[in-house]
């Protein structure tokens, strides 16, 4: 009897080792763990010190002005009770620096994905989630600022759901009170998390309309960047553990989503921005396994950005920058304006500003 049941408790020890080692072979195999990133750029890089990391970029081209996220993550990650703010830079101006873009933010405030709405009179309303201290115990928040002069917002809004903003990564917004939220983990448990990580995806697609909110998508392979087209009627997601970009057509007046296609990228993508061309500009990592690692030991993680055309049904992808860590790590966002290309990180306590030829 006890050798039945010993050999049984081998056989289950056995296929759990097996089941582990294929799960983790997946990952490595998805994630590219062993995948060599060599530094290229056809351009030169310098670096603008914030004493934070800018983990998102949001762009007003008519004006040009550059919105950041501005958060130490570092010190957050270590156990800190850090606060955060959004500055603006002047990208027309003959030096660049950071200054406040804010008149009045909410007290607690780290701020995390931002988007910038214009309506057709040129009124201008920034929105920033808003992550509280003890994320998974605590309310996440989505708030709103209302510009007051070129450049200068005051906080007019809060909103939160507390059964829909599980884990909230990046947002969009499509008008002055309505805008997508993108979670980057289910509401399930270890097995739904388990899952996604395999590129099976159990993250919501939220849209909130004057403070309603409501699912429109549940199956989304951890949301880590949303966008909106110029003309407002597709909607992009970062599917960052299915390595592709989920393309939807927006109904303007629920603000239902319908599916359209599937993008395969070979890399874990992060924010999206969207040139006035239409094109996609994607922060990218391009080797999971570093990721981790940068978090856990503080090592250099591969940076990426690239470009997505989109045209007639096909999609041209072109990585416009690759480094592997030692001059810029953990790239989350990278925007373009001219010849000039900004990029953000998680981690990075500066803003990478680089000029080359980005046509």
């Amino acid at each position: 009897m006890l050798r039945g049941i010993f050999r049984l408790l081998l056989r289950l020890a056995a296929l759990v080792l097996l089941v582990a080692i294929g799960f983790t072979g997946v990952l490595a195999w998805r994630g590219h763990w062993f995948r060599d990133v060599q530094p290229a750029y056809a351009g030169s890089c310098e670096a603008l010190e914030l004493g934070g990391s800018a983990e998102d970029i949001q762009l007003d081209r008519e004006r040009g002005l550059a919105y950041l996220s501005l958060l130490d993550r570092k010190a957050l990650v270590g156990g800190g009770n850090v606060q955060g703010t959004i500055v603006r830079v002047d990208l027309n101006a003959p030096e660049l620096r950071a200054e406040a873009a804010l008149e009045t933010q909410p007290e607690h405030f780290r701020p995390h994905g931002l988007s910038l709405y214009i309506d057709g009179a040129g009124r201008r309303w920034l929105y920033a989630l808003n992550h509280p201290l003890k994320r998974g115990e605590e309310p996440e928040r989505v708030e709103l600022f209302e510009e007051l002069s070129p450049g200068r917002f005051r906080h007019v809004a809060t909103f939160s759901d507390p059964e829909r903003f599980v884990s909230p990564n990046d947002l969009v917004a499509v008008g002055p009170r309505q805008f997508y939220v993108a979670n980057d983990k289910p509401a399930g448990g270890l097995l739904s998390a388990a899952l996604q990580q395999l590129g099976i995806g159990a993250s919501p697609l939220v849209y909130v309309d004057n403070g309603r909110a409501q699912i429109v998508a549940r199956d989304i392979a951890s949301g880590g960047g949303i966008n909106v087209s110029p003309d407002g009627r597709r909607i992009y997601v970062s599917e960052t553990a299915a390595q592709r970009i989920r393309v939807f057509e927006r109904e303007p007046v629920t603000g239902d989503l319908t599916e359209l296609e599937r993008l395969p990228l070979g890399t874990s993508p992060d924010n999206i921005d969207v040139a006035p061309d239409g094109s996609l500009w994607i922060g990218a990592h391009a080797n999971t396994l570093r990721l981790i690692q940068h978090f856990a030991a503080g090592k250099p993680a591969p940076s990426q950005v690239l470009r997505l055309t989109l045209r007639g049904g096909s999609a041209q992808q072109q990585d416009i920058f690759l480094d592997d860590g030692r001059l810029f790590s953990a790239s989350s966002v990278g925007v373009s304006y001219g010849p000039m290309l900004l990029v953000g990180s998680i981690t990075e306590r500066k803003l990478l500003v680089c000029r080359g030829d980005t046509d």
